[in-house]
């Protein structure tokens, strides 16, 4: 996993609206950004860069991000995480 700056590209509609967690990360909340890019042999005169097939997502709190595997990803529900600090299982504020 590497955690310099990351670019990448969204969908329309997203397919991760809500918040996730990471088998990485098991009690940690985090916000998809979109799928990760990086140049490739045609970036340098075509300007697009290519989808790598991993996530990017930054923990919920948090401006780092990180790239993630897609299979490592599950879905939390609003009151599965605390949409301030990003734990899961706290309490301090989740929404019902």
């Amino acid at each position: 996993m590497r955690h310099h700056s990351r670019h990448f590209e969204t969908d329309s509609p997203d397919p991760y609206p809500d918040a996730v967690t990471s088998t990485l990360w098991p009690g940690i909340a985090l916000q998809i950004l979109g799928w990760e890019t990086e140049p490739d042999d045609d970036t340098d005169w075509s300007g697009y860069e290519v989808r790598t097939g991993n996530l990017v997502a930054v923990m919920i709190g948090d401006d780092e991000r990180h790239s993630i595997d897609p299979d490592d990803i599950r879905p939390l529900g609003p009151s599965g995480y605390c949409h301030d600090c990003g734990q899961v299982g706290c309490t301090s504020n989740t929404y019902d």
